[in-house]
C-alpha cells in the first residue's frame, strides 16, 4: 500500500511515467471487469476503462488510502459499466418500440393494400357486367380506349371516324357506365373516370 501511495503522490505531482505506470498497473484488471458487466467482446469496455481514469485522475488528490487503489478505481468502472448498461437498455427499449412502431405500420399498409385490391377487383368485376349493358358502339370504344389503351388518332383510324367523334363517344359511353354504376346497390365501390 506504500507502494501505491508513492504512486499515487507522484500521479497527482504531474510525473508523466508515473501517470503511464499507473496507468498499465490497474488497466489489465479494470478491463477485465468492464468486459465481465458489459459482455467478452463488447468494444465498450476500453471505453469504460479510459473513462474510469478520466474520473479518477482529478479526485486522485484527495484519495485517502483506507483500501487498495484498484478496489476505489474498480467501483467507478462498475458505475460506469451499470450506466452503460442503463442507456443500452433505453436505447433497446427505444430501438424495440420503434420496430414494433414499424411493423404495425407495416401490417396496416398490408391491409389497406388487400382491402385496395379486393374493392378493385370488385369494381372491376362489376364493370365488367355493367359494360354488357352497353351499346356494342360504346362498348367497343371503352374496349379500345380504357382496355386496351389506344390513342385517340389510333381509335379513330381504327374505328374509320373522326377524333372528335372518338371523344364524344367515349364521353357519353363514361357516362352510361357511371349511371349504369351508381344505381348499382354498392356505389361507394364504383368509381369510374
Amino acid at each position: 500500500m506504500l507502494a501505491e501511495q508513492a504512486l499515487v503522490e507522484l500521479v497527482v505531482a504531474g510525473d508523466p511515467q508515473a501517470e503511464e505506470t499507473f496507468y498499465k498497473m490497474y488497466q489489465p484488471r479494470l478491463l477485465r471487469t468492464a468486459m465481465y458487466f458489459l459482455g467478452g467482446h463488447d468494444s465498450e469496455a476500453e471505453d469504460i476503462v479510459q473513462d474510469t481514469y478520466i474520473v479518477a485522475m482529478p479526485k486522485l488528490k484527495d484519495y485517502v488510502f483506507r483500501a487498495p487503489i484498484y478496489a476505489w478505481l474498480r467501483q467507478i468502472c462498475l458505475r460506469l459499466c451499470y450506466a452503460r448498461l442503463r442507456t443500452r437498455n433505453r436505447v433497446l427499449v427505444s430501438l424495440e418500440e420503434d420496430l414494433e412502431l414499424f411493423m404495425r405500420r407495416q401490417a396496416v399498409e398490408r391491409v389497406d393494400k388487400d382491402d385496395n385490391e379486393i374493392q378493385k377487383q370488385q369494381r372491376l368485376a362489376l364493370l365488367v357486367v355493367l359494360k354488357t349493358r352497353l351499346s356494342q358502339t360504346s362498348q367497343d370504344i371503352i374496349e379500345l380506349r380504357d382496355v386496351q389503351g389506344m390513342r385517340y388518332a389510333q381509335i379513330a383510324k381504327t374505328l374509320g371516324i373522326p377524333m372528335g367523334t372518338v371523344m364524344s363517344r367515349l364521353a357519353r359511353a363514361r357516362d352510361q357506365l357511371r349511371a349504369l354504376a351508381l344505381a348499382e346497390p354498392e356505389p361507394s365501390l364504383v368509381k369510374i373516370n
